[in-house]
């Protein structure tokens, strides 16, 4: 019994200081997911040094990034950039980067479905990829529970937004 209780304990605490990714994220230990999409084969995840006040954005698999942004990280909490569009029943939030000549757009979007289906609401968050004004990639989450965080709307500098992101 007392192993087993120390076992537990040992594996809980281990897990807590590990630098490896928790909740099917690729956050590490020290780090929270300020966005987190489960794609086909991959994920991706905005996490969050609350210590350091860093950010970065991440996709692959635990075992392979594909790509992060940024590398360096310091004064990365300025390279992202949150907006949001009011919609009745709902709304759209955005946190935008931009790398080389590529605009990235994590979101969420919450509308109101009750003229067409009497009650409730769809949901729906990716990450769309613009070139210019041509989106070249749009990746939807398949987790029901995607969402941008509270605290992304704490701690990131707001901007207006001028266009809509086409998530269709």
């Amino acid at each position: 019994m007392k192993l087993s209780i120390l076992f537990g304990l040992f594996f809980f605490c281990s897990s807590i200081y590990s630098a490896e990714p928790q909740n099917d994220s690729l956050c590490k230990a020290d780090e929270v997911a300020l966005f987190n999409c489960s794609l086909s084969k991959r994920t991706a995840s905005l996490c969050f040094k609350k210590k350091t006040d860093q950010i970065q954005y991440r996709i692959g698999t635990n075992a392979r990034k594909e790509f992060i942004y940024p590398k360096t990280l310091e004064d990365s909490i300025n390279k992202f950039k949150l907006s949001t569009t009011p919609y009745p029943g709902g709304g759209e939030n955005r946190i935008r980067f931009f790398n080389k000549s590529y605009d990235y757009f994590i979101y969420d979007i919450t509308k109101s479905q009750q003229d067409l289906l009497g009650g409730g609401s769809l949901q729906t968050a990716g990450i769309v990829v613009y070139e210019g004004n041509k989106r070249i990639s749009k990746l939807e989450c398949s987790n029901s529970d995607t969402s941008i965080t509270s605290l992304a709307f704490e701690i990131l500098q707001r901007e207006n937004f001028s266009r809509e992101v086409d998530t269709d």
